[in-house]
């Protein structure tokens, strides 16, 4: 009977093992995706949606949003809005402000959880006609240590724990990635364009009429600079009678 236990024991410690296994691929796989968000789309919009669907999938929330701080940093400004089939009738034109749960992951830059959250004091201020929530979790895109957004996720059937913190967190990073280089490919892009530029001088006209110097253009819209030399033709032509002088 005692060696039945323990073969018991072993099967059960081979099962959980390999349940760990596969929760592992499942996360490795999730995080692939994500990342690969980040180069599959031009625009943080689309790479954003991309990158919260397959955290969603694997945390196991129905609903939430992404949203970026707006420029004064009072409110969220809201990217899209994934209810999961649950009835809201609040105006989406309404603002977000940063408080409640929400504010303490924008001060703390760190995924916080809720899993009682209609029981909570941060239920009351939610806006007349909100969707019910079981419970939320919000995740912050940092970028050089402020966060600039957030990853809010709601509504998983079961509870919220510390190892879909750290998983909302790693997809946080992924998507404040993903905003850096929707960013750079717009400084990109800019440069593409037609370039006014002097047929003498070879200075540039901004979009606010102002000329500047051909590398001060480039270098304050991408992460260009430039170092000066003298090309052979230019040597030639500038110092050519100095070189020839028998010394």
């Amino acid at each position: 009977m005692i060696f039945l236990i323990g073969e018991d024991k072993s099967l059960q410690s081979e099962i959980t093992s390999n349940q760990a296994l596969k929760n592992k691929e499942e996360e490795l796989r999730a995080i692939i995706n994500g990342a690969r968000s980040i180069l599959g789309k031009r625009t943080f919009a689309a790479s954003a949606r991309e990158i919260f669907d397959h955290c969603s999938r694997l945390i196991g929330s129905t609903s939430g949003y992404v949203a970026l701080l707006t420029d004064d940093g009072d409110e969220n400004e809201v990217l899209f809005l994934e209810d999961g089939g649950a009835h809201c009738t609040v105006d989406p034109d309404l603002p977000m402000p940063i408080r409640g749960l929400r504010e303490e992951a924008y001060q703390g830059n760190c995924a916080v959880y809720h899993n009682d959250f209609m029981n909570s004091d941060h239920a009351e201020m939610m806006p007349e006609g909100h969707m019910g929530l079981k419970n939320v979790m919000f995740s912050p895109l940092v970028i050089d240590g402020k966060t600039v957004g957030i990853i809010g996720m709601a509504n998983k059937p079961g509870d919220f724990n510390d190892r879909d913190a750290e998983m909302a967190t790693v997809f946080g990073e992924l998507a404040a990635i993903a905003l850096q280089n929707s960013r750079y490919l717009e400084e990109i892009v800019a440069l593409k364009g037609i370039i006014p530029i002097c047929s003498y001088c070879k200075g540039i006209r901004d979009d606010a009429g102002y000329w500047s110097r051909l590398e001060e253009y480039i270098e304050s819209r991408s992460e260009a600079q430039f170092s000066h030399g003298i090309c052979d033709t230019c040597m030639a032509e500038r110092f050519g009678d100095y070189l020839k002088r028998p010394r």
